[in-house]
């Protein structure tokens, strides 16, 4: 799942859905392959992290998404 870290000075890093990552005691753990992590982030480091849904990236892929949640009941909460 693609993500953006905010880092605590201000900077943003996006990161792509090749980048696996875990948050551990507020560590943000990050490596090419779950449980192979090669960099950690320590809480003074980092402020928010922002998940990039597909959501986002359906729209307009081939317009018949559009009335996908008419009508639905289900909460999405």
């Amino acid at each position: 799942m693609a993500f953006k870290l905010t880092y605590s000075d201000g900077h943003e890093t996006e990161y792509d859905d090749n980048t696996k990552w875990e948050v551990e005691n507020g560590v943000v753990k990050m490596g090419r392959e779950a449980g192979s992590w090669t960099v950690f982030l320590s809480p003074s480091h980092w402020a928010t992290l922002e998940l990039v849904t597909g959501k986002d990236s359906d729209k307009g892929d081939d317009g018949d998404h559009e009335d996908d949640d008419k009508g639905d009941d289900k909460d999405d909460s």
